[in-house]
């Protein structure tokens, strides 16, 4: 079997290329930048290195790469592919699924042999987002082509792989934290039905709001109040015995609103959230709170981690008082070397805090929620 990967960074190297090899796949990685396409090909190899009490190395061989801009090379590679996986970010899913468009269009003529592409990304249904693009201005024959041979599986995914600093052997060698997981929609898969240590399901909503609200959610919420309050790292800001409050009533809000969504026990519910708060805690990540934090406009967005849960919480009538904290602070987050900080710092300045809420997070001005978050912004800020 042979696996196409967009995104060479430590995501798809440490997470999703490191199952694909235990796999058995053949995989291509695919980059932007000259340096990592570079790397791979010249060592083809690197160890995914476990960060816990036990370090834990093991090898990924016999990779490859190819550069974004080697389009004959890359057409190539898609032909022949039976599974392409992305972990580029949710914003890079339309200009990917124009570049696969015309492959995908080549590859119809040829092969009739069934593919799956599935976007891992930390957003909900990404997948469809790549899925969208793809398809824009098709006509009719390559729809039907795409529906009989191309499965398009959402999924969840969910790993730590920090920038930490450690002793590499090779500079693509990368650190991850001992616990993963990779759901995937089961009844829309062609042809990959067996990746070790994937999970198929049924229905993916609940892991993808589980994974969105609980892990991702706090995560940038502990980062926010981590910086607003000089930690570095996520592992000692979770220490504070504040932010920690807040990080525990955040679960326990967006607990109660999954469990009355999905119908989940909420037992079930707690005892994630349980291990999700030890993961905070792993200090042999060294996760800066920087990194956690970083693009705030999109962190903030309206469908993303922090109003999702927010949004939920407000229509099911459940309290959202921490849930609070996580978005006023990110709308604090002014560190100088993050540009997207800095664009909500600057319509702060120059239109107000209540804008910026209406900008970002598409709370209009002289909404409940907008003024609610306003005044925790201030609570915050003095």
């Amino acid at each position: 079997m042979k696996a196409v990967h967009f995104g060479a960074g430590n995501i798809g190297r440490g997470f999703i290329g490191y199952l694909l090899y235990k796999s058995n796949y053949e995989i291509t990685f695919v980059d932007i930048f000259d340096k990592v396409v570079e790397d791979i090909n010249k060592y083809k190899k690197y160890t995914v290195i476990t960060l816990s009490t036990s370090s834990n190395k093991e090898e990924v061989e016999n990779v490859k790469a190819v550069n974004l801009k080697d389009s004959a090379y890359l057409e190539k590679e898609v032909l022949e592919a039976d599974l392409i996986t992305t972990s580029l970010g949710l914003n890079n899913l339309k200009s990917t699924g124009e570049l696969l468009r015309e492959f995908l269009k080549k590859r119809s003529k040829v092969s009739k042999k069934a593919l799956d592409i599935i976007a891992c990304e930390n957003a909900l249904f990404a997948t469809d987002v790549l899925k969208r693009a793809i398809l824009d201005k098709t006509d009719e024959k390559f729809q039907e082509y795409l529906e009989k041979y191309v499965g398009f599986p959402n999924c969840a995914v969910d790993r730590i792989v920090p920038n930490v600093d450690i002793e590499k052997e090779l500079p693509i060698d990368v650190a991850v934290e001992d616990f993963y997981e990779w759901d995937i929609e089961k009844n829309k898969i062609k042809v990959n039905n067996n990746i070790k240590g994937a999970e198929y399901v049924e229905k993916l909503d609940p892991y993808l709001e589980r994974k969105l609200f609980l892990l991702n959610g706090a995560h940038a919420t502990i980062a926010y109040l981590g910086y607003l309050k000089k930690y570095k790292f996520i592992h000692e800001a979770i220490k504070d015995e504040e932010i920690k409050k807040v990080i525990v009533g955040f679960h326990k809000e967006a607990v109660q609103a999954l469990s009355i969504k999905h119908k989940i026990d909420i037992n079930i519910l707690k005892e994630y959230s349980n291990k999700l708060l030890k993961r905070f805690e792993n200090k042999y990540l060294k996760d800066d709170v920087t990194r956690v934090g970083r693009d705030p406009v999109r962190k903030l967005s309206s469908n993303d981690r922090l109003v999702t849960p927010l949004k939920l919480c407000y229509n099911l009538k459940i309290d959202f008082n921490d849930i609070l904290y996580g978005i006023a602070a990110g709308y604090l987050f002014d560190y100088k070397n993050d540009g997207k900080a800095q664009e909500i710092q600057k319509i702060i300045k120059n239109d107000g805090t209540s804008k910026a809420i209406s900008n970002i997070s598409q709370i209009r001005e002289g909404e409940y929620l907008n003024s609610m978050i306003v005044n925790k912004y201030k609570e915050l800020k003095s």
